[in-house]
């Protein structure tokens, strides 16, 4: 009698916790790329779209600090961030990048960038057309980099 009791217990214990999801929500390029552009959209701009050529390149960017221990525009070995765009062929007019580290939701990301004059800039320039966005989650830490560019003949903003 006592085990049968446990039993439905246990039962009804799975069917409860079945039913409710404790995962925490992960950061998505796609997410943080609709949060820039409703950004954008807020402030009269033109939409952003994603480059599967920069989003390669932010990639690579994030592989590189990993593989180089940093968390900056410049590497230690000198290479910036533009020499991405380039080894994988964006032929940018006007270039521009945002990074962050261990963020795990969009909008707390977003925000935070849009509290940082220099991000916002980033975020709000006409002077871009096309974003890549890389998001590399190992090692505990949470790299995200985000680039911008342009092909045709806006003004830029390099950081």
């Amino acid at each position: 009698m006592f085990s049968k009791l446990r039993f439905g217990l246990l039962l009804l214990l799975i069917a409860v916790c079945g039913s409710m999801s404790f995962s925490l929500p992960r950061l998505s390029a796609d997410q943080v790329l609709n949060l820039v552009n409703k950004d954008r959209a807020t402030h009269g701009l033109p939409k952003l779209s994603n480059n599967p050529v920069l989003t390669k390149a932010a990639m690579a960017k994030a592989q590189d600090m990993l593989a180089k221990d940093y968390f900056d525009h410049i590497s230690p070995t000198g290479t910036k961030p533009w020499q991405f765009f380039k080894a994988l062929g964006y032929d940018y007019i006007y270039a521009g990048e945002n990074l962050a580290i261990n963020f795990t939701d969009a909008s707390d990301l977003e925000n935070s960038w849009m509290k940082s004059p220099r991000h916002r800039d980033n975020i709000l320039s006409p002077n871009y057309s096309d974003a890549g966005i890389a998001i590399i989650e190992t090692q505990g830490k949470t790299l995200i980099v985000q680039f911008f560019g342009s092909k045709d003949g806006r003004l830029t903003y390099e950081q």
